[in-house]
């Protein structure tokens, strides 16, 4: 059925920057397709999906911000996944403040020196407070199984053999339990850092080709829209923090980075950064 039955318009926060491209690009009619404390997801007849969130929450590309108020207006109705929604009834956005992903520099020069010590002092800050039951645990059964694939990786991407490499990369798609599972988490945080380490436009796209592809069939369609979204360039504001952080920043930067990606699942923050810190090294041995 579709549901219209709020008195006025929700006028959303924040938008991310590719919210307005969906809404324009459908007939504004989208589908309630999963329910949480602090989330509702709405999937559109291409399989995306739009997030709303309360503010506090960090954003991304697909994601829109209301007020707590608000937020707690529309969770209180009766809501029912599969329900669809008219988005231009529901929500107004034109005054919405856009957050657009953040620039990559290539005039900012990487000091390798910085970057090095920033590592080695992220790498201790995940083994001290990261969650170890998915990709970050040396004894967990997912890195286990993926030591052996990034290994592989490895040695494709030092020989410049990105398609290759992109095709072991996938092979951690849909890996582990969860709403999005640990492999999937991991890939998010190498992508991230190789866009942030600036990476070519061709190479990215020759690593993350299956991922946009032929992700869908191997996890579910939320991790999907994570993976297809970042195989993009785009990421969660917290990510891109992360990432940055160890690039360009400092101990204190890394540090408040770091407790913010804390706060993504219960071992999502911490497979992401295992992702980023991985990539960032991979990277940095091509340099």
């Amino acid at each position: 059925m579709i549901t219209t039955k709020l008195h006025g318009t929700i006028k959303a926060l924040k938008v991310g920057e590719r919210v307005g491209y969906l809404l324009n690009n459908t007939d504004s009619k989208l589908k309630i397709h999963s329910i949480f404390d602090h989330a509702v997801n709405f999937i559109d007849r291409n399989d995306w999906i739009i997030t709303l969130l309360p503010e506090s929450y960090c954003i991304g590309p697909q994601g829109i911000i209301l007020d707590h108020k608000e937020f707690s207006k529309f969770k209180s109705m009766e809501l029912n996944v599969m329900d669809l929604w008219d988005f231009s009834e529901l929500l107004s956005i034109e005054e919405a403040e856009v957050v657009s992903r953040k620039p990559l520099d290539n005039s900012i020069p990487i000091d390798m020196f910085r970057v090095k010590a920033n590592k080695e002092y992220f790498h201790k800050l995940l083994n001290q407070s990261g969650n170890k039951n998915g990709m970050l645990g040396k004894t967990s059964i997912y890195r286990k199984y993926a030591e052996p694939i990034l290994e592989e990786f490895s040695n494709l991407f030092i020989d410049r053999k990105y398609k290759e490499a992109g095709q072991k990369l996938f092979e951690l798609v849909g890996l582990g339990p969860g709403l999005t599972p640990s492999g999937d988490d991991f890939i998010i945080g190498v992508m991230a850092s190789f866009k942030f380490c600036g990476m070519k436009k061709e190479t990215f796209a020759d690593l993350t080709e299956l991922i946009i592809n032929k992700a869908k069939s191997k996890t579910n369609i939320i991790s999907f829209n994570i993976l297809r979204q970042g195989a993009l360039g785009g990421f969660l504001e917290w990510i891109e923090d992360m990432a940055l952080s160890v690039i360009h920043g400092n101990y204190e930067d890394i540090e408040k980075a770091f407790k913010n990606m804390l706060k993504i699942g219960s071992s999502s923050g911490s497979d992401i950064s295992a992702g980023i810190l991985f990539g960032i090294e991979e990277a940095m041995n091509l340099s």
